[in-house]
């Protein structure tokens, strides 16, 4: 919340220069544009749909309401448990889009409204609310109720505005679905009070206990048990919220017509969900207590566990390359359905004909190859990447390195197109070797001092350290390999890719989770 506070302060005051000095703004290309406002706009909201539902730390696919248990025992009304998360979600939204519609440079001719982008955003959050508050009689069912209830409102939206639908129209629309949303809510949650679980007596009860009952069999070890106990706590998240997402994503194509750039831009944005959505449940994946939100040092639970600090890091990224490759295998069949029933695909074929004649079908399929799987390493990195900060149980290191990296992300932007106006792209190519080998040498200096640590402290065994860098250096020459391929060009040096490679393997953060956890274990 301070990063947002800070982004918009820093949005004002730009803004107050712009117009009091008459300075022409670079805001007017949509990429700035989408860097600037959209992305962090985007951003803030889905995080705040997270965080107002209690989506980061339950298990959508379950049952049981999401709603905390232990909320439902303080002593308050029903009323006031529902009233409050949903005015203060409500609150935040409405407050996010009025401070970017009034503090924010949009591009010019562009109409903006002013209220029901608000409406819209309030419904989506209370209807959210309210279904994931909502017992269910089998596991799955809120998933399929959310994408179903929660598309029908969206299609109404984008029909609406298809339709040329006025401001005071789609505020008749949208303002409804609050009060309606908070009763259901209030219902769930009375519901979720009284422990009440509902079973549908025929022929799917089985099927519904047999989803809420423990895997019948013994574990062959305590490691085991614990990646079991990684998936059911937070495996499923990923996945389930991009099966949430991906539908209202895909919609898009049929409104895209015969634009080719409008469809290659949905299908980096689709390419781009699995990766972002890692970014917020890495939040709770890289927590050391199984109370997410309430503490963050290792609880006793967890502490006296019969295993070694490296083997509960472990359970950790086990679980994550299952997330990452059951969200991507999700993504990689629903677009191809997609394209094919939106009449769209041939718009990507007949891409894919021209790229391969330029490149050559082997580069082509080496290099489209070589994007899924950077894509789906991509979304495991997000989920693991910040164990090493989550595992020491520091609050304020942990709210720091958020801060510092919405603040990279939303700097980012600017940054690269005040590079590219001020004709500066030729210095930054010259200095990438430079840069590169500074960042290098760092982890470097990293990686050994922590390997140092993990030996002297005999974290990890010497034959997983020694497997571990067999692996990692493997791995980074085969990346060479192939990006020395693809980019076999004489102005492009063979270094610079040996250099890219190095950086683009992760080794010292996940050497320092082990490190992390142990600080936080045993003090």
């Amino acid at each position: 919340m301070l990063g947002v506070i800070v982004y918009l302060l820093v949005l004002a005051v730009i803004k107050a220069v712009v117009i009091a000095r008459g300075i022409p703004i670079f805001l007017d290309s949509p990429e700035s544009f989408g860097f600037v406002v959209m992305v962090p706009l985007t951003t803030t909201g889905m995080y705040f749909l997270a965080v107002f539902t209690f989506g980061l730390d339950g298990d959508l696919a379950a049952r049981r309401s999401m709603y905390p248990s232990r909320r439902l025992t303080l002593p308050v009304t029903t009323n006031a448990l529902t009233v409050w998360p949903m005015f203060y979600g409500g609150a935040a939204m409405v407050l996010l889009w009025v401070a970017l519609r009034t503090l924010a440079i949009w591009p010019f001719g562009v109409e903006l409204p002013w209220m029901w982008p608000a409406f819209l955003a309030v419904s989506l959050l209370a209807w959210t609310q309210a279904l994931t508050w909502m017992p269910y009689p089998l596991p799955g069912l809120r998933i399929l109720a959310m994408v179903i209830w929660l598309g029908t409102i969206d299609t109404t939206a984008l029909l609406a505005l298809h339709f040329h639908a006025g401001e005071w129209l789609m505020i008749g629309i949208l303002a409804p679905q609050i009060p309606l949303a908070y009763l259901v809510a209030r219902v769930a949650v009375a519901r979720a009070r009284q422990g009440e679980m509902p079973v549908w007596r025929n022929s799917l009860a089985s099927f519904a206990q047999a989803g809420e009952s423990r895997p019948r069999r013994n574990f062959k070890s305590a490691a085991a048990a614990q990646a079991w106990f990684e998936w059911r706590r937070h495996g499923r998240s990923l996945p389930t919220w991009v099966a949430i997402l991906l539908p209202f994503e895909l919609v898009l194509f049929w409104g895209a017509g015969q634009s080719a750039s409008l469809v290659f831009t949905i299908l980096l944005g689709i390419l781009l969900t699995p990766p972002f959505i890692a970014t917020f449940a890495a939040a709770a994946v890289s927590g050391s207590s199984p109370n997410a939100g309430e503490t963050t040092a290792t609880t006793a639970f967890v502490a006296t566990r019969p295993m070694t600090d490296a083997e509960l890091v472990a359970a950790k990224l086990k679980m994550a390359i299952r997330s990452s490759l059951l969200a991507w295998l999700l993504v990689l069949v629903a677009i191809p359905i997609a394209l094919r029933l939106s009449g769209t695909s041939s718009l990507v074929i007949y891409a894919w004909q021209r790229d391969s004649q330029i490149l050559g079908l082997p580069r082509a399929v080496v290099l489209s190859l070589l994007i899924v799987a950077g894509a789906i390493a991509a979304t495991w990195t997000q989920l693991v990447q910040s164990l090493y900060i989550g595992l020491t149980g520091r609050a304020t290191l942990i709210k720091a390195s958020v801060f510092l990296a919405i603040g990279f992300f939303v700097l980012f932007g600017p940054f690269v197109e005040w590079i590219a106006d001020s004709g500066r792209l030729g210095e930054v190519w010259s200095a990438l070797p430079l840069i590169f080998g500074i960042l290098v040498t760092a982890k470097m200096i990293a990686i050994i001092w922590l390997g140092l640590r993990l030996y002297q402290r005999q974290l990890v065994s010497d034959r997983t350290l020694v497997t571990g860098a067999a692996l990692w250096c493997a791995t980074v020459l085969m990346l060479y390999g192939l990006l020395a391929w693809l980019f076999d060009a004489p102005h492009i040096p063979r270094y610079l890719m040996m250099l890219v490679a190095i950086l683009t393997i992760p080794l010292a953060r996940l050497s320092a989770a082990p490190i992390a956890l142990a600080g936080n274990r045993h003090r």
